[in-house]
């Protein structure tokens, strides 16, 4: 793995860290690309511990662009945005991938306002939640789906309607040909109780051996919030354990 395109900024809210750090971590852990993919703004909304605010738009996109420069005989830099898919603002989308190198999606929100995913997702809202994923496949705008399985953070069990979820995700990136994100910052949260079964949130094993069914592409990303965090190479051995057995087709060497 010589990549990493899930990269946040302190803009967001709940980020630490300068931009640069950011790419002197990235450097000394041997990656050849780093991609900083912060969360969307509106101009509609105020979260900031969510997401910056649009005002700060400008000076994300210049600093990153500005260290493409500054470090490109060391590292390739890309900078782009982690949408939530709401097709009334596919046209937004659209003119931010103009001035940006990519788009990921990570749906955290059932809707704009800040219904969450990861505070209680029911058996409809894990259905609604993949048919999302999917729309924002569809729509040609993003390069992954970073964290497919997010909704397990906000549950205590695996069911049939999760199930469902997975293959309607794992059927759309076949279709479309758009990797799925095996995130590694889901250790964070720390293991938590699904039935008998203690594991990490995410990745979550049950949404993974659906996916394994299919000829998708897997990419693994730090989602980093935090520069050491990309200094962490432990973190895909412990992933690599909870998944242990589920055979995925992984990207070692993954471009945008």
């Amino acid at each position: 793995m010589d990549y990493n395109y899930h990269t946040h900024t302190d803009r967001c809210g709940h980020a630490l860290g300068e931009d640069e750090q950011y790419v002197k971590a990235a450097i000394e852990a041997g990656f050849k690309v780093l991609g900083f993919s912060d969360h969307v703004p509106f101009k509609e909304v105020h979260h900031p511990s969510e997401r910056m605010d649009y005002a700060q738009m400008e000076g994300y996109l210049e600093s990153i662009n500005a260290l493409k420069a500054k470090y490109a005989d060391k590292i390739e830099i890309k900078v782009g945005f982690e949408l939530e898919y709401f097709p009334e603002y596919k046209d937004y989308y659209q003119s931010l991938l103009k001035r940006c190198d990519y788009l990921i999606c990570g749906q955290h929100n059932k809707t704009l306002d800040a219904y969450s995913y990861d505070l209680y997702a029911d058996d409809e809202d894990v259905i609604i939640y993949a048919n999302q994923v999917k729309a924002a496949m569809e729509s040609g705008l993003v390069s992954f789906i970073a964290h497919p399985d997010y909704f397990m953070l906000g549950r205590n069990r695996w069911s049939d309607a999760c199930a469902q979820a997975a293959r309607i995700i794992a059927e759309a990136a076949e279709k479309n040909h758009i990797p799925l994100e095996i995130n590694l910052n889901g250790l964070r949260y720390g293991k938590k109780l699904y039935g008998d079964l203690e594991v990490y949130p995410y990745p979550f094993p049950s949404f993974w051996q659906e996916v394994a069914k299919y000829n998708v592409k897997c990419i693994y990303s730090f989602d980093a919030h935090r520069p050491t965090t990309l200094l962490e190479k432990e973190r895909i051995a412990l992933v690599l354990d909870q998944l242990n057995g589920i055979h995925l087709h992984i990207e070692e060497q993954f471009r945008i």
